[in-house]
């Protein structure tokens, strides 16, 4: 296995810039049958964005499929879509926002699994007074600092389509990227809230940071909101490469399927905390090491239904990320696994 790092991108006219990167991806080179063949995937370290891929390695749950893992860093969305469509990776992993952005250029990307459902969560900065219902908590941000992961990341997207449903638009606030981990600029104030994932959903809240909007929770989201609880992150591919490579998408399935059934059997309790627990600080206490373990593991899936990604279409449609709404079987690759049964019987296979 080997581990590179890819820099991120940043800034709103990211589509075009990837446009212009956007390479066509070959065939993997053929291989003699007992060599494993070489697959480079995007991870980003102590998120739950790549855990299952991360989990998938370190199981040897690739090497089981013939598959030899390289796995290069990056540090979001932007970052992530920029290493697929420069060519340095064959599957990249993140929210669907950046490679429908892509795809809407006409540029040939699918979805060919999952990855993890709604991760996020609208935090507020410990102090900062807001009404308790929606779409009042988010109409009174009018003016205010958010922050996001990127601009032009799915933090930010996910954002304006609330502020859009609170009556208000993208520029009725100021937009601030603060990277995977805003806890602290929410503690010192620097920003008012964040669209916080992962790991900072309890780190930032331990700070006194408040919940203003959960999406990640379908009990506690707001009515209005139709993103909560569904398919978030998946790990995407060119269609060329799919083409390519069926074989290889197929055994690739088959190792993130077995990711996500052996994090989710009680055997594996154990080891599925040891994995989800290093992504927040080694000193945190019980009850927040407790409370990003319940928070965290549902979360994680290699199911990604087609209806879901429908959705995020329309969100992206929306947001102004694509002018026109993409049909989802042009971005959604033939056997993806939709639902749960189906990443168990992948897994069985």
């Amino acid at each position: 296995m080997k581990h590179r790092f890819v820099s991120p991108v940043f800034g709103l006219k990211i589509c075009g810039l990837l446009a212009s990167l956007f390479v066509s991806l070959g065939p993997v080179v053929a291989h003699a049958q007992s060599e494993p063949v070489a697959v480079r995937f995007t991870v980003q370290p102590r998120t739950l964005v790549t855990t299952l891929v991360e989990v998938a390695v370190e199981q040897g749950f690739f090497k089981e499929e013939g598959i030899e893992p390289e796995m290069v860093t990056v540090a979001n969305g932007p970052a992530a879509v920029t290493a697929l469509a420069s060519g340095a990776v064959d599957v990249a992993t993140n929210a669907p926002e950046v490679f429908v952005a892509l795809a809407s250029k006409g540029h040939s990307l699918k979805l060919i699994a999952g990855g993890a459902k709604q991760l996020g969560m609208l935090i507020a900065r410990p102090g900062f007074e807001f009404p308790k219902d929606f779409p009042d908590s988010v109409a009174s941000l009018k003016g205010k600092k958010i922050g996001v992961t990127a601009l032009s990341s799915a933090t930010q997207y996910l954002t304006i389509m609330m502020l859009e449903k609170a009556g208000l638009g993208a520029s009725d606030v100021e937009f601030v990227a603060v990277g995977p981990t805003p806890s602290q600029a929410l503690a010192n104030h620097v920003i008012d809230v964040a669209f916080v994932t992962g790991p900072d959903v309890v780190v930032s809240q331990s700070l006194g940071a408040k919940v203003m909007v959960d999406l990640h929770s379908p009990d506690k989201c707001p009515s209005q909101l139709d993103v909560c609880g569904i398919g978030q992150v998946g790990m995407w591919a060119t269609g060329s490469w799919i083409e390519s490579n069926t074989a290889i998408v197929d055994k690739i399935r088959r190792a993130i399927a077995k990711a996500d059934v052996f994090l989710h059997d009680p055997a594996n309790a154990e080891k599925a905390r040891e994995v989800i627990l290093v992504q927040i600080p080694a000193d945190s206490s019980d009850e927040m090491k407790k409370d990003y373990e319940n928070y965290a593991l549902p979360l994680l899936s290699a199911a990604f239904a087609p209806e879901d990604l429908a959705r995020w279409i329309e969100v992206d449609t929306s947001a102004g990320v694509i002018s026109n709404p993409l049909d989802v079987a042009t971005v959604y690759a033939e056997g993806t696994p939709a639902n749960e049964d189906m990443v168990r019987e992948l897994a069985s296979e």
